[in-house]
């Protein structure tokens, strides 16, 4: 552990308050973040405008030859990883990580709206990140997501509340799980965004973010509750917290958001084979067949934005047949092609 700890100084009420971000900088102080951990501090620090950079090194100034100290070790550990690091720190940046601690040690820090949203659990949770890639997250309800570019998805192992909730840094394609009881609700970029059961992308464009809707319905309001609207289909939302606004709009050219995704499930004259092999991956999922010659058979079907239950079981009323999922395990029983 760091001989300078944090915890002498911390305002405790403050503390309270911003918890998780303490202990990702005390984390980072004692060089224990994990790669996505580094990537919320650094989503965090792009949030800053240049014009805080000359404002918080005269914070670093004014605070005396231990906090000097600590700066120092920052920075030393910056040089450290660098070679490692998925995003390249300037000394900016630098700046702006040891002028944030001490400005969390006086009580003082504040989140910015396009920054780390957190969400109260009470179990544990879990971070996947992409770096430059898309990668999938299958959640515990069947919901799939798929991050996209440098974000990262907080997510809880088991949903116990009422509500289904995870924290979005980043862009993401989401396909929800449908939960009519469980209302799924994505907190990203100073705004939330609720469905029960649809499929729709988060995408944060400069100081604004937008949700394209691809099927069902979608709430989007700004965290702070004070505007929401509706979004259908084909349409998208343009949340805007800094100006407290959002706008609805029409979605052009919504294909460009399904690239590098398995969500496109739609079969056409396919071979049976071809289309088990994008269930299995998209699901990650393997088949075991107590007939093997229905490979050579050919469906046309539309899988897309359907749980595993709900595929197997369209695929199942066109094979004849049946399945028993187990674990990652599917068995498929079937007579052979209608």
């Amino acid at each position: 552990m760091s001989k300078y700890s944090l915890s002498p100084f911390i305002d405790y009420h403050k503390y309270m308050q911003d918890r998780k971000l303490l202990i990702l900088f005390e984390k980072y102080q004692q060089g224990k973040c994990s790669p996505a951990e580094k990537i919320l501090i650094e989503q965090w620090l792009d949030s800053l405008t240049e014009n805080t950079d000359e404002s918080l090194e005269k914070e670093i100034a004014k605070e005396g030859a231990l906090k000097s100290k600590m700066y120092q070790q920052i920075q030393a550990r910056l040089s450290e990883e660098a070679p490692a690091r998925i995003i390249p720190f300037g000394f900016n940046k630098i700046a702006r990580i040891a002028a944030s601690v001490l400005l969390v040690m006086g009580g003082v820090f504040a989140l910015s709206p396009m920054g780390y949203d957190t969400f109260d659990l009470k179990n544990e949770t879990f971070q996947a990140f992409s770096v430059g890639k898309t990668k999938k997250v299958i959640l515990e309800d069947g919901s799939i997501i798929w991050l996209k570019g440098n974000s990262s998805l907080t997510y809880p192992e088991h949903f116990v509340n009422a509500t289904r909730e995870v924290s979005l840094i980043g862009e993401a394609l989401f396909e929800v799980a449908k939960d009519a009881s469980h209302p799924f609700v994505v907190h990203s970029n100073g705004m939330n965004t609720k469905v029960l059961g649809t499929s729709f992308n988060i995408r944060p464009i400069g100081n604004h973010v937008e949700v394209v809707v691809f099927t069902g319905k979608v709430a989007v309001s700004l965290a702070n509750g004070s505007k929401h609207i509706l979004v259908l289909p084909s349409e998208k939302a343009i949340c805007m917290p800094q100006e407290k606004e959002i706008k609805a709009a029409t979605a052009e050219n919504t294909a460009s958001y399904l690239l590098n995704t398995e969500y496109n499930m739609s079969f056409e004259d396919a071979r049976m084979s071809d289309v088990l092999e994008k269930i299995s991956t998209k699901f990650d999922v393997d088949f075991e067949l107590t007939n093997n010659t229905i490979g050579n058979c050919l469906i046309t079907a539309d899988f897309t934005d359907q749980s595993l239950d709900k595929t197997m079981t369209i695929l199942c009323q066109i094979m004849n047949g049946s399945y028993v999922i187990e674990g990652n395990k599917v068995f498929l029983k079937a007579e052979g092609c209608r």
